[in-house]
């Protein structure tokens, strides 16, 4: 706070006059904004309509932009070389806009920080307009509006004039009793106790509302927990072989054996691995799986998305040290795609590729039977030299001997990790219990006034309601108003004006409290 004194004003008389006003400095000088009202700000824009519709719109746009824009996986985001040829990839179609994309995190959308903002934004909104509805769902419950003005009984949109030879009291308290049989619950007016009664049904079912808004966040906090720790990566395994499933887990998957059946015009029909997963040397769970099949250890899930074929090589230096000795998944093709190929990363840093022709490729430059080697100082770079090899024999390179020894088939798998799934099941059951509230415990209310006849003889029962046009609720209002004849004796028969014609008549959608 400033701590200059305040100034006085020249009065509007003039300099000379005895009356002063005493005005607060606000030349300079800091100025406290209370913490309350900054909230309170906050909480008004979140559960704003406008708000909310532009995070929708927002969100859906990511959504757009993520089906279809390819989509790097964390893999490929993690490794520098691999991202750059990702991007290289797109240039060719997106030209300069390319770059452009990337800094906007559009090539990983749904791990990007703006998806992430406005899916936060999203649920504070969800949670601001329940929260601010919340009040208004305990009031119609603890202290419904329960009266009317007379004149509202002529321009409600569901309305009925019931004539009844009792009086006041008694057809009152005939229709009270109607209502309640009805499993109406009834309130007497503390305004007109005499002549007026409120009733309505489900007035709890505003919860329904609730637990659907509580669902959709849900929703958003498990896509997230997906997308940020999910896990879901290729595993390529060569049948008799095993590969670490990671993550601090202990556990491998072995491919004990891999059939794939096919159509007499030779498309796939079927192809089933079978796995094993060890701790160890233990087999801890064995299964057979397919494409739709997966097979579910210690949260994760191993997935059938894949299969080819692996060569088994044996790598050794000059002193005959062996480097590696593994079968290669040869997973990419050749540009030409009448090659696949694989790559062994020795300790040093050189990489040994192995090329064999493609599944049923007559045109391919390589030999059945035959494997060609090719050795790069790094991962980045193409192969410097190339030998081939026959299943049996060597190439050499350098001081690196490459025995190439038979092939054989590999199974390829995908390692699923999702951590919000059990959040999604909690949001999925709240979702179908509120869904299920709000539309099969729909909130029903009405209003009656009991007056005396104007010839003098008996009352007239007169009930309205607010409702939006609705069938069911025209069906339930007749089959309300028929009990109520029936229960204070009938005279002329109910006059029931038309729910559609009295909708057009009325512009009015809730009573005034003016009125």
């Amino acid at each position: 706070m400033t701590d200059k004194a305040p100034k006085a004003a020249p009065g509007p008389e003039g300099p000379d006059s005895a009356a002063e006003v005493t005005a607060p400095d606000i030349s300079g000088g800091e100025r406290d904004v209370p913490v309350v009202e900054l909230f309170l700000w906050l909480y008004r824009l979140f559960y704003s309509k406008t708000l909310g519709l532009t995070v929708i719109l927002l969100l859906a746009l990511y959504a757009f932009i993520g089906s279809l824009l390819p989509q790097a996986t964390k893999e490929v985001l993690a490794d520098p070389w691999a991202k750059e040829a990702f991007l290289n990839a797109r240039r060719p179609a997106l030209g300069r806009m390319t770059t452009a994309l990337d800094a906007l995190g559009l090539f990983h959308v749904f791990t990007s920080i703006g998806f992430y903002a406005v899916v936060s934004l999203l649920a504070l909104s969800i949670i601001a307009c329940t929260v601010h509805r919340v009040p208004e769902l305990v009031k119609r419950e603890r202290e419904p509006r329960a009266h009317v003005a007379p004149r509202f009984f002529d321009k409600a949109r569901y309305r009925a004039r019931v004539p009844s030879p009792e009086g006041v009291p008694a057809s009152l308290e005939a229709t009270r009793e109607a209502l309640r049989k009805a499993r109406w619950r009834v309130i007497t007016d503390d305004r007109d106790p005499e002549h007026c009664l409120y009733a309505d049904r489900n007035a709890r079912s505003g919860i329904g509302t609730v637990l659907a808004h509580t669902a959709f966040v849900l929703i958003l906090g498990a896509f997230v927990v997906s997308s940020a720790w999910g896990i879901e990566e290729g595993l390529t395994v060569p049948v008799g072989s095993s590969v670490e499933i990671g993550h601090g887990t202990g556990l491998s998957v072995r491919a004990n054996s891999f059939t794939d059946s096919r159509t007499d015009t030779g498309q796939p029909v079927d192809y089933v691995s079978d796995l094993s997963v060890l701790r160890g040397e233990t087999e801890v769970a064995r299964q057979e799986v397919r494409v739709n099949s997966p097979m579910a250890i210690d949260g994760y899930r191993l997935h059938q998305a894949s299969y080819g074929t692996s060569a088994d090589v044996t790598i050794a230096d000059a002193a005959g040290t062996v480097l590696a000795r593994r079968s290669v998944p040869l997973q990419w093709q050749t540009p030409r795609k009448t090659e696949v190929y694989g790559r062994v990363d020795l300790p040093d840093g050189r990489v040994v590729y192995v090329f064999l022709p493609a599944s049923g490729q007559a045109v391919s430059q390589i030999a059945p039977g035959t494997a060609v080697f090719g050795l790069a100082p790094d991962g980045h770079t193409d192969p410097r030299a190339e030998q081939r090899a026959e299943a049996g024999t060597a190439a050499q390179f350098e001081d690196l001997t490459v025995t190439f020894e038979r092939e054989r088939q590999y199974t390829g798998l995908t390692l699923r990790r999702d951590p919000g799934t059990p959040i999604m099941w909690v949001a999925s059951a709240l979702l179908m219990i509120g869904m299920s509230i709000t539309f099969l415990m729909p909130y029903r209310r009405l209003w009656v006034r009991v007056e005396p006849d104007e010839n003098g003889a008996g009352s007239v029962i007169r009930l309205g309601s607010v409702s939006r046009l609705d069938i069911t609720f025209e069906r339930m209002f007749a089959a309300l108003v028929g009990r109520i004849e029936a229960a204070v004796g009938p005279q002329d028969g109910p006059e029931v004006p038309d729910a559609a014609t009295t909708a057009k008549e009325s512009k009015e959608k809730e009573p005034s409290d003016h009125e």
